[in-house]
């Protein structure tokens, strides 16, 4: 079985392909990212670069520590308090909450990421995420070096 090695598998570039869903299941957006991992060892940056099919470019910037054997922190601009992260064989559950713009005002959506990692090294992100406890959406993503 693959274990999952984020320094590894997000130090240099990653490039992604993916879609937003809303709860009905119906994709309403896409996008294409491309990630920037520097690390040493124990922590690094994480730089993002999302080019959604509306052409709106958004960048975030994440500062990662792992804070125990299989267990992350992380922290960017747009997180409310720490992403918390643990990896578990060949997946990495982060959980986080997030402030987006949705129609033109700030709203923070709890997310929850399960990230698996296959033995080709194609890495697949599948996020829901909700408001006041309320299944509002997923985004998937897949990954490749």
């Amino acid at each position: 079985m693959t274990t999952f090695d984020l320094v590894d598998f997000f130090s240099g570039t990653t490039i992604g392909s993916g879609f937003v869903q809303d709860r009905s299941g119906e994709i309403i957006r896409t996008f294409e990212v491309v990630t920037t991992g520097d690390f040493n060892n124990d922590s690094g940056t994480l730089k993002e670069v999302f080019t959604w099919n509306d052409g709106e470019i958004e960048n975030r910037t994440w500062t990662l520590s792992r804070t125990g054997e299989t267990e992350w922190s992380g922290s960017a601009p747009d997180v409310v308090g720490t992403a918390l992260g643990k990896i578990k064989d060949d997946k990495l559950r982060w959980s986080y909450t997030l402030t987006l713009k949705v129609g033109g005002k700030n709203v923070n959506l709890k997310f929850d990421d399960q990230m698996w990692i296959s033995r080709t090294g194609v890495m697949v992100n599948h996020a829901k995420f909700s408001k006041f406890g309320l299944h509002l959406g997923d985004v998937v993503v897949s990954f490749r070096k």
